[in-house]
C-alpha cells in the first residue's frame, strides 16, 4: 500500500512538471529582432564584438567597455565631443576602415555581435545571421524605420542593449539624460520659423543626382526635432538621389552639409567649400544667404548617444539667435 501512494505521488509529480509553464534562466532577456521575432537570451553576453563606432560608443556609455573584445569601422570613435575616446581607444581594432569580416569576428570568440545598422551580413564578405548561429553568437541590431521622425530608434537600441547586457537601469539613466537634452532643444526652437533643409551627402555634380538624406534617416529626425523642415522627407531611402532641378525648384534655405560618408569625393571643411562653390546651388536662398551647416555622420548617420550632439549642433545652426 505504501509503495503504491509513493508510486502514485512521483506520477503527480512527473505529470505537474510536465504541465508548468516554462520558466526562464536566471539572468535570461527577451528582445526582438528588426522582423519583429522574439529572441530569448539565456544570460548577459560576456564577450561581444562591436561591428562598428557607433554600437560601440552605445557599450561604453553603458558600462560595458570590458567586454567588447574587438570593433569594425572605427571612424564614429574618433569624435571630438565623444567624452569617452580614452576608453574606446582601449578596444581592440579589427577593421578602422571597414565592418571586419566573418573570420575576424569568429576568431574573437564572441557570444553577441552588436551592430547600429539594421541587419548583419550588408557588406561582402561579413556576418550574416546563419554565421552568428554557427559561431554561437547572439546578433543585436539597432532597427531603423522607413520613416524617421524621432530618436526613437536610438532609445530603443540603448534599451534593447540595456536588457540584453542586464544592465537596464543604466540604460533608463542614460535615456533619461539624453531625452532632458532633446526637450531643451525643443523649448528653445518650438517658437521659430523652420526652414527648408537641404541635407547633402555629397558635392553635387552636373548631369548626376544629389545625394541628399531621405526620410528613413536619423539625420532626417535630427532636422526636424532641430526646428527644420527636410525638403526631400518623403524619401523613404536612406539616400535620396534627385535632380538638380527638384533641389532648385525646392529652393532650401538652409543647406546642411553631412561630411565623412565613404562614397563622398572628399569629407570635412574641404566637403563643405566644395558646396559653398558649386554653381548648380548658387541660385538657392541658402547658397545665396550663406547659411550652409555641416556635422559629420559620425555624430548623425546612425543611432548613438552623439546623436544629441548632432542635434545640438544642428539647432544653433538653424536657430542661432532662438532663445
Amino acid at each position: 500500500m505504501k509503495r503504491a501512494i509513493a508510486l502514485a505521488l512521483v506520477l503527480l509529480s512527473a505529470a505537474s512538471c510536465a504541465t508548468a509553464p516554462a520558466t526562464a534562466p536566471t539572468g535570461a532577456s527577451t528582445v526582438q529582432d528588426c522582423q519583429g521575432k522574439d529572441v530569448t537570451i539565456p544570460e548577459p553576453p560576456r564577450r561581444v564584438v562591436a561591428l562598428d563606432g557607433w554600437a560601440a560608443q552605445s557599450l561604453v556609455r553603458l558600462g560595458l567597455g570590458d567586454r567588447v573584445v574587438g570593433v569594425g569601422f572605427t571612424g564614429p570613435l574618433t569624435a571630438e565631443s565623444e567624452p569617452f575616446r580614452g576608453e574606446l581607444a582601449k578596444i581592440p581594432v579589427l577593421a578602422a576602415k571597414s565592418i571586419p569580416v566573418t573570420e575576424v569576428v569568429a576568431a574573437q570568440s564572441p557570444d553577441a555581435v552588436v551592430t547600429a545598422f539594421s541587419s548583419f551580413g550588408g557588406a561582402p564578405g561579413t556576418a550574416k545571421d546563419a554565421d552568428l548561429a554557427t559561431m554561437g553568437a547572439v546578433g543585436i541590431a539597432a532597427c531603423q524605420p522607413q520613416q524617421a521622425g524621432d530618436l526613437s530608434v536610438t532609445y530603443d537600441f540603448l534599451t534593447k542593449l540595456g536588457r540584453v547586457f542586464g544592465v537596464p537601469e543604466r540604460a533608463e539613466r542614460l535615456i533619461g539624460e539624453l531625452r532632458a537634452r532633446e526637450t531643451a532643444v525643443a523649448n528653445r526652437t518650438a517658437a521659430a520659423p523652420k526652414p527648408r533643409v537641404l541635407a547633402l551627402a555629397d558635392n553635387p555634380v552636373a548631369g548626376q543626382p544629389v545625394k541628399s538624406l531621405g526620410g528613413g534617416t536619423i539625420g532626417n529626425a535630427l532636422i526636424r526635432l532641430g526646428g527644420g523642415t527636410n525638403i526631400f522627407a518623403d524619401v523613404t531611402a536612406m539616400h535620396a538621389d534627385v535632380s538638380p532641378e527638384k533641389v532648385v525648384e525646392a529652393d532650401p534655405e538652409v543647406i546642411w552639409v553631412v561630411s565623412d560618408f565613404s562614397f563622398a569625393s572628399t569629407t570635412g571643411p574641404e566637403l563643405v567649400a566644395q558646396v559653398k562653390a558649386n554653381p548648380l546651388l548658387a541660385t538657392t536662398t541658402a547658397a545665396e544667404q550663406g547659411r550652409i551647416l555641416s556635422s559629420s555622420q559620425y555624430l548623425v548617420g546612425f543611432p548613438t548617444p552623439l546623436n544629441l550632439d548632432g542635434l545640438e549642433q544642428l539647432a544653433a545652426g538653424l536657430h542661432p539667435v532662438a532663445k
